[in-house]
């Protein structure tokens, strides 16, 4: 049997390249307040770096609560959800601010760098849930809005029965009627399964931002169509007055 001869530059420079690589022993990874000494260096650099986390957050966090207080469209119960868990996650995140620069250990700093991203999740839950909830509430008022203009419309409409084209006026307003109830109903429920979503059930309720995505493009879509009817009939009842 033959036995191969490792030098110890060779052994050296795999060692080398492990360390390089990032490669630590799992025993390592227990940091303690010796680390703080042995590394001044590593841990101001993490301890900058979260600090500059945390500062990015903030920052989301005001820009989010900005959005809510200005949305003319949020309902009641959704702006006052949004502005409780704003509240709550500007708090904590405000709370972390405080504390990392007097942490002293490794241990401190992840601790901390988790609570920012595990408890609070500002960029993957928080921000969803502030912008598919307006943009919902948006579809949601519009569609409502087109509702509530179609008694006036049909009242229109009936004072023009024996017009030339009025069923075709009245087929492409119930059209539209239609297209808007649709977007309206499914916006309620985007908007409930939005909100119900915490930054504990992240990544596996990522779906669900995704899916309301979809339906918001769905109501944004129907709302397309149902203004496009509607503008036709408002057109045919401008060129038919009643009594003429």
């Amino acid at each position: 049997m033959k036995y191969r001869y490792f030098a110890p530059t060779v052994v050296g420079a795999a060692l080398l390249a492990v360390v390089s690589f990032g490669f630590i022993p799992a025993a390592s990874a227990d940091t303690t307040t010796t680390t703080t000494t042995t590394n001044p260096a590593s841990f101001s650099q993490l301890q900058a770096k979260i600090e500059s986390q945390l500062a990015a957050r903030q920052t989301q966090l005001a820009k989010l609560t900005t959005e809510v207080s200005s949305s003319t469209t949020l309902t009641s119960s959704d702006a006052a959800a949004l502005q409780s868990s704003l509240s709550t996650e500007t708090s904590n995140i405000n709370g972390l601010i405080a504390k990392v620069p007097n942490d002293t250990t490794l241990s401190e700093l992840r601790s901390d760098q988790q609570a920012m991203f595990q408890d609070n999740r500002v960029f993957a839950v928080m921000s969803p849930q502030v912008n598919l909830t307006i943009a919902a509430d948006t579809v949601n008022a519009n569609a409502g809005k087109i509702l509530a203009d179609d008694p006036a419309i049909e009242a229109a409409l009936t004072a023009r029965q024996t017009d030339a084209g009025y069923a075709r006026a009245e087929a492409l307003l119930a059209y539209s009627t239609a297209k808007a109830n649709v977007a309206e109903t499914a916006m309620g429920g985007v908007s409930a399964d939005v909100l119900a979503q915490t930054p504990a059930g992240w990544p596996g309720n990522e779906h669900v931002f995704v899916q309301a995505r979809v339906e918001i493009l769905r109501g944004r879509i129907d709302l397309v169509y149902s203004r496009a009817d509607l503008r036709l009939v408002e057109r045919w009842i401008n060129e038919h007055p009643a009594g003429a």
